[in-house]
């Protein structure tokens, strides 16, 4: 099968990967254009282009194919089978979804119609869910509204973050993708139409309808006010990302446990009495005591938080002890409260 390859972030590598192993050709990449990355701004390719670029496969880079006719005349020129669209970041227009004889298929990574958008990974541990998965979806105008041909599903973890998960999705797209471009080439082996595929509404899978929006740039504060549960799927899902403040500092969060009372009957009796009933008397943020070699416990609502990593402003990620020094001492444990600026 002749093969354009719609993608941008590292998420697409290794299903790109995957494909030029495969017995399918890659004959263009479709990217997001150039962007200014990193803290010197300077001008880099999305991390697609420069794979592809690497194996000497062409590459578009329209800033809207919606309105890039140079860029859609291109596509029709390469006369490709199939395109494979993998995060892509913007959305096709119909004609350009009408180009291949054998469809345009999507790569989502969530159990659809669930979480629907751009951000399914990161919703999907702010939410709590318990299981995600990936599919290969049939295009069609609507966002990610189209039949499935194919899906799998996995278990979350309960510390498993957005990094983890996002890995792991990418290795479970990149054998499901061949799977479903073999049993494509199968019909065009056979002279057979697209419509021949089996192909499942969204609509029969009887799951809930939900979109993963774009995340902003508030969403990635962390509110003291919520649970300890919440406040740790924040952290999952946004790794490693998720801050407050504290001494006018930014703290990324990178590591928490929810600390419920079985984990506290564990801990030794002067640790202990600072997590009875005394704990309500704390406000939410203010760091209650440390567990030496361990991290920092922190009030959320109703609840207390362990910090077991965090990258403090200015300084590599910290854990255990080396995050203790570096965050208080023992004289002014009390005084320290995690806020929003």
């Amino acid at each position: 099968m002749k093969i354009v390859f719609w993608g941008t972030p590292e998420f697409c590598i290794p299903i790109f990967e995957a494909i030029i192993r495969s017995s399918h050709q890659i004959i263009c990449v479709v990217t997001q254009p150039d962007r200014k990355r990193g803290r010197g701004k300077k001008l880099s390719f999305s991390p697609i282009k420069k794979v592809a670029l690497e194996e000497n496969i062409p590459c578009l880079t329209p800033e809207n194919i919606r309105n890039d006719i140079s860029s859609q005349q291109s596509l029709l020129d390469f006369n490709a089978d199939i395109y494979i669209v993998v995060a892509f970041g913007q959305i096709l227009p119909k004609r350009v979804l009408e180009f291949p004889k054998y469809g345009c298929w999507n790569i989502h990574a969530s159990l659809l119609p669930e979480l629907r958008g751009a951000a399914p990974i990161q919703w999907s541990l702010i939410n709590g869910k318990k299981e995600t998965g990936v599919g290969i979806m049939k295009m069609e105008e609507g966002l990610d509204t189209g039949p499935i041909l194919l899906e799998k599903k996995i278990k979350i973890g309960l510390i498993e973050n957005a990094n983890y998960i996002n890995n792991k999705l990418s290795k479970l797209s990149s054998s499901l993708i061949i799977e479903a471009l073999d049993l494509i080439q199968q019909l065009k082996n056979s002279s057979k139409e697209i419509d021949d595929l089996i192909l499942t509404n969204q609509d029969d899978l009887k799951r809930r309808k939900s979109y993963a929006r774009l995340l902003h740039k508030e969403d990635y504060l962390i509110n003291w006010q919520e649970s300890s549960i919440k406040i740790h799927q924040k952290v999952l899902g946004l790794y490693p990302n998720a801050y407050s403040f504290i001494n006018n500092k930014r703290i990324k969060l990178t590591q928490t446990i929810p600390i419920d009372q079985s984990y506290i009957n564990l801990m030794e009796t002067e640790t202990r009495k600072y997590l009875g009933i005394k704990y309500k008397n704390f406000i939410p943020g203010q760091i209650i005591c440390f567990i030496q070699g361990i991290g920092i416990i922190v009030k959320a609502k109703n609840s207390l938080l362990l910090i077991k990593g965090a990258k403090i402003e200015g300084k590599k990620e910290l854990f255990g002890d080396s995050l203790i020094q570096n965050l208080c001492s023992k004289n002014n444990i009390k005084e320290l409260v995690f806020n929003n600026n």
